[in-house]
């Protein structure tokens, strides 16, 4: 248990940067399960203190869901919408002070067109440009105090690692939604929700009318392209495979995930990667990593056999993009199936 804990959490900030408030917490829900400990994900949200007893409209959960209704012109408060926590959050009024504790949450706020009411984010939302100039609020540890003195309307967050600080917000009477997305139709689906809790909704439809045209395009050029083995290391020794919506970015860009066999984000078994033999490894890079996985990947033993070694089949994909679940992941999706399939998506 230690050493696996002190594995995890040896570059925690760096990993947090890399995978925008999700990657990292699946890792150490991994970990914790894989040594019997209780993950905070499994810990119950607190209820929302604020909840108000005038007639409200309602939206259906967007994480996860099965569809949103259709954006209307105007958002009708007051508002509950039921978050990936299973809270009943409550708007009574448009959100005109919002704080941002993800950089996926960041990046949907300013997209739907709301930057501007954006007060604080957290120390690694760095996209757009613009949330640089926002107060910061801490990194994968928020600091509660600087959420409470920016006196946000609405907070904005990823259940994942934030469920203690989210929980902590709101026993503070502070309304916070959480999103959770697992596939790439539920993050379409929580964009659409955050446009209609920030009453943003025809800036939050051209997003994911985007979006949608990006996976479409994808889908329909390699939909008769022999599917390729792919590997994907995302962070240092790390792989996904089934349940998640990475697994499913590979599915879509025409390949077949070497490592879909396992569930989840584990931590790589060598040996299972060159029994598999890929065809193409892809390898995230930000301006933290660089090339250090494709460096790690060279020196492996036994990765020189690897057809997609060989061929010279290694390709790098930016981690922002295809792990941080907001209006770009389908941009990390096109990335994907550039690196593929490139004779088919340009």
């Amino acid at each position: 248990m230690k050493n696996t804990m002190q594995m995890v959490s040896g570059n925690d900030k760096k990993r947090w940067k890399r995978l925008g408030a999700m990657g990292l917490a699946l890792m150490l829900a991994v970990s914790l399960a894989a040594c019997g400990s209780k993950s905070e994900e499994g810990a119950s949200a607190s209820p929302q203190a604020s909840a108000s007893t005038a007639p409200s409209a309602s939206v259906a959960p967007a994480t996860p869901a099965s569809s949103v209704a259709p954006a209307a012109a105007e958002t009708v408060y007051p508002l509950t919408v039921k978050d990936a926590t299973g809270t009943d959050v409550v708007l009574n009024a448009e959100p005109k002070r919002i704080v941002t504790i993800a950089p996926s949450e960041t990046e949907t706020a300013f997209a739907v067109g709301a930057g501007d009411r954006v007060m604080g984010v957290d120390q690694f939302s760095d996209y757009p440009k613009e949330a640089a100039e926002k107060t910061k609020i801490g990194d994968m540890n928020t600091n509660v105090e600087a959420v409470l003195a920016l006196k946000p309307d609405l907070v904005l967050a990823h259940s994942g690692l934030q469920l203690d600080v989210i929980n902590k917000l709101r026993e503070l009477k502070v309304t916070v939604y959480a999103g959770d997305p697992k596939t790439l139709d539920q993050v379409i689906e929580h964009v659409q929700t955050v446009g209609t809790l920030l009453n943003a909704q025809a800036q939050a439809e051209q997003v994911t009318i985007k979006m949608k045209a990006d996976r479409d395009r994808v889908v329909a050029a390699v939909k008769d392209a022999p599917k390729k083995k792919v590997y994907l290391e995302f962070s240092p020794g790390w792989s996904v495979g089934k349940g998640e919506f990475l697994d499913e970015l590979l599915t879509l860009a025409g390949g077949t995930n070497v490592a879909g066999d396992q569930k989840g984000w584990f931590e790589i078994n060598a040996e299972s990667i060159i029994k598999s033999n890929p065809e193409v490894i892809l390898y995230g890079t930000d301006a933290y990593t660089g090339n250090t996985i494709y460096d790690e990947i060279l020196k492996r033993p036994g990765f020189s056999a690897l057809d997609a070694v060989k061929n010279k089949e290694i390709h790098p994909v930016d981690s922002n993009l295809v792990t941080r679940v907001g209006p770009r992941l389908t941009d990390g999706l096109v990335e994907i199936a550039k690196a593929v399939h490139p004779d088919l998506v340009k």
